[in-house]
């Protein structure tokens, strides 16, 4: 095998290997599996696992960053993919959804309390990728017509982002009481009619009529 085709494969497994990984800690929660656990879920040796890793923080801040990867490549596709400024984010906010009712309720905590590398991993992909997709989401809803074109886009994506960062904070997530997935639709909604014009509230109005 050549040296290409065995860097090739080794990063396959790599990633099939990470992806186990997530849906155990999506499952059960990041500090309740140990690394015997997954070795067991994936079907390895855990000498197969310290290969790849260097010790859980290492293979809990690659699982995430693969994670986060995957959810920034997501975003873009679903906001080149030929819809309007309205219908990229509530794509969007279906597509986070999905991925916050399969996550386990501990999770964020665990990441905060027991690997702060990948909690600040996560922070630094909200802050930078989600909030660059917001700013040019906002803008191309203003060249549509369907936002407002009366304040600071850059200013209005750092405010919502703020929003984001609170409601997934592990401190203050009991205090809401409900699912994480129902107080992202519930911030995304509050965004959209906080910025649209009345064309783009009339679109989000026959869009709810005419699921």
């Amino acid at each position: 095998m050549s040296p290409i085709n065995q860097g090739t494969q080794q990063d396959k497994r790599l990633s099939e290997l990470l992806g186990g990984c997530e849906r155990a800690f999506r499952r059960f929660g990041v500090r309740a599996v140990s690394m015997d656990d997954l070795a067991s879920q994936l079907g390895v040796s855990k000498k197969t696992l310290y290969r790849y890793f260097k010790d859980k923080a290492d293979l809990v801040l690659q699982v995430f960053n693969q994670a986060c990867n995957r959810q920034s490549e997501r975003t873009e596709a679903l906001a080149k993919g030929g819809l309007n400024a309205i219908d990229a984010v509530i794509a969007v906010m279906e597509y986070f959804q999905g991925e916050l009712r399969e996550m386990h309720p501990s999770m964020l905590f665990d990441l905060q309390k027991y690997y702060p590398e990948a909690m600040n991993r996560l922070h630094h992909h909200k802050m930078e990728a989600m909030q660059g997709y917001l700013i040019r989401n906002i803008q191309r809803g203003q060249s549509e017509g369907l936002f407002r074109s009366d304040f600071d886009a850059k200013l209005i994506s750092r405010l919502h982002m703020a929003m984001v960062h609170t409601m997934t904070d592990p401190s203050t997530i009991d205090e809401f009481g409900r699912p994480l997935s129902d107080l992202q639709q519930e911030l995304h909604t509050y965004h959209l009619r906080g910025i649209a014009t009345d064309k783009g509230l009339e679109y989000l109005r026959q869009r709810n009529n005419n699921p």
